[in-house]
């Protein structure tokens, strides 16, 4: 699986991190050795280098907040709140070194929606959003909060990563998007709306990008079996 140089620079981004800026807290006290020579003697000193150490504490904070904000913005999409392709191509790594670690079992989910060109070019771009948001719902309602991840990863296929899931366990949780979409819009029910699924079940010694083209191909197997 090869990222997109953007990609790259995200994650670096990330790894980053800001914690060090709380050093800033001691630059008073520590500008006021080097110019006098001594650290502060009385009381009112201590106290004008404690309120300057705390003004620069709130500041590293609120900083340290956006920059948290900058990269979750970054790593959703827009339109369905789910995670986008960078979040995707990190997590999947991340996901696959854990599981190698602990033995524990890791599915993947590819989804295509069956039919969305016709939607959204028959109905109407507004209506093919709404076909997205709709499957973005589903996912998240299916999901376990803070353990498995949904994701847009391309213009109508979608993806989850279910860690601590077999590939049988995983089937369950594709049967509630299923039938949380077919609540949504009859379109869903009566057609022309439809889901392709590949349900993949992670091997230690494959590499992430094996994994994720195994779930991609699956998936098209389905579709290529539904195609009249």
């Amino acid at each position: 699986m090869v990222s997109h140089p953007v990609f790259s620079e995200l994650r670096q981004l990330k790894r980053v991190g800001l914690r060090w800026l709380y050093g800033l807290v001691a630059v008073p006290a520590l500008t006021d050795l080097v110019e006098t020579g001594r650290l502060p003697a009385v009381p009112r000193e201590w106290l004008t280098e404690v309120a300057a150490g705390l003004v620069i504490a709130a500041l590293v904070h609120q900083v340290r907040k956006e920059h948290r904000a900058v990269l979750a913005l970054a790593r959703s999409d827009g339109l369905t709140g789910l995670w986008n392709r960078c979040a995707f191509e990190e997590g999947i790594e991340d996901e696959c070194s854990r599981a190698r670690r602990t033995g524990q079992p890791l599915s993947l989910v590819y989804i295509d929606i069956d039919n969305f060109k016709q939607v959204n070019d028959g109905r109407g771009h507004a209506q093919g959003d709404r076909v997205l948001q709709q499957l973005a719902e589903a996912i998240d309602h299916a999901a376990r909060a803070r353990i498995d991840r949904g994701f847009r990863v391309g213009g109508d296929e979608f993806a989850c990563l279910l860690p601590g899931s077999t590939a049988l366990q995983s089937e369950a949780v594709v049967a509630r998007i299923r039938e949380h979409c077919a609540r949504s819009d009859r379109a869903w029910v009566d057609g022309p709306l439809g889901l392709s699924v590949g349900i993949v079940e992670f091997d230690a010694h494959e590499a992430a990008s094996g994994f994720v083209l195994r779930a991609d191909a699956a998936m098209y197997l389905q579709k290529a079996s539904r195609a009249p």
